[in-house]
């Protein structure tokens, strides 16, 4: 045989080749195009599919929380260390950092900022207390270097009166500090926090 005849016979072995990877491609493509057109194929959900799966959700999300606060609470005394509900929350001078994160837990969320600012936030609870708050909170927080506590009341004037004091107070220790604003990120530290 000559270098030509092998030639030929490559090419036409070749090109055998890439028609029967064509069509395998192209019956892999038919196959998956009549299963999606069947719906078979990612089915959307029902309403009520979505319904029960976003309560399976929720309902984790609680369990999560609780197994954290259960957690947290192993051990420790404090004045809401038994309340089951929002109505039943003590607001006194004799809360410490548990009844905080008690309040957090009622309210189905955790509480994101350093415990610095935990005698701040409840000197906070104690006067929105008083204006006859419902202890309704959505989130508490350091956001942009200050203390965000979004609670149920329309004395907005409360609130950014702490948050404002947030921004003298290291979030890290609580002792006297300084807002800061390095590298696109805010926060409020003490001298010796400063670089932590």
């Amino acid at each position: 045989m000559e270098a030509q005849d092998l030639l030929g016979i490559s090419f036409i072995i070749i090109t055998v080749f890439l028609i029967f990877r064509w069509l395998s491609k192209r019956y892999q493509e038919i196959k998956s195009n009549r299963l999606i057109n069947k719906g078979l194929v990612y089915p959307r959900p029902s309403a009520e599919e979505m319904r029960q799966e976003q309560q399976a959700f929720q309902k984790q999300m609680i369990r999560t929380h609780n197994e954290y606060y259960e957690k947290m609470f192993a051990g420790k005394e404090f004045i809401n260390q038994n309340t089951s509900s929002l109505n039943d929350f003590i607001i006194n001078t004799e809360m410490n950092g548990y009844d905080l994160h008690k309040l957090a837990q009622l309210n189905g969320i955790k509480v994101e900022m350093a415990a610095g600012w935990t005698d701040l936030a409840l000197n906070l609870m104690m006067e929105l207390d008083k204006t006859g708050w419902n202890r309704e909170v959505a989130s508490i927080k350091e956001k942009f270097g200050e203390l965000r506590f979004y609670a149920a009341t329309d004395r907005e004037d409360i609130l950014d009166k702490y948050s404002k004091m947030s921004k003298s107070i290291c979030e890290i220790c609580g002792k006297p500090g300084e807002h800061f604003s390095e590298h696109a990120w805010d926060f409020t530290r003490c001298e010796q926090h400063r670089k932590t």
